[in-house]
């Protein structure tokens, strides 16, 4: 049975927003018309919405557990992805402090060699 509603109550019955039924009015999906003050008034079958809407919450409830699953899955995968490539980090941070300290004592030992003075020797031995 086809009832004239305001874009708001148009919306609550069929579980979409105002502006998505605004939308469908200018897509021609549904059909509207302004009155005397200039707000839009919708024709809307409010059984048909009703069982379309019990229909899509029961899709919902339905795919849920599935999905639910699925993504617990995956998360438990990402998790473990993300304890491995903290370790790998880890590692490399200790090998770059590594050859950060062995590069500065090198660096350091040519520094102090470089400013060495030569020993003295007798010329007479070599």
């Amino acid at each position: 049975m086809l009832e004239r509603m305001t874009l708001k109550a148009a919306g609550e019955a069929l579980g979409i927003s105002p502006d998505a039924v605004r939308m469908r009015i200018n897509r021609g999906t549904m059909q509207g018309e302004k009155d005397d003050e200039g707000r839009w008034q919708v024709w809307v079958d409010v059984q048909a919405a009703a069982k379309e809407r019990a229909e899509a919450q029961e899709a919902a409830r339905e795919r849920e557990p599935a999905d639910d699953v699925a993504l617990r899955q995956q998360v438990a995968v990402l998790e473990a992805r993300l304890e491995e490539l903290q370790s790998e980090r880890d590692f490399l941070r200790i090998q770059v402090d590594n050859l950060v300290i062995t590069q500065a004592m090198t660096a350091q030992a040519q520094t102090h060699k470089a400013l060495e003075k030569p020993r003295w020797k007798w010329p007479w031995s070599r």
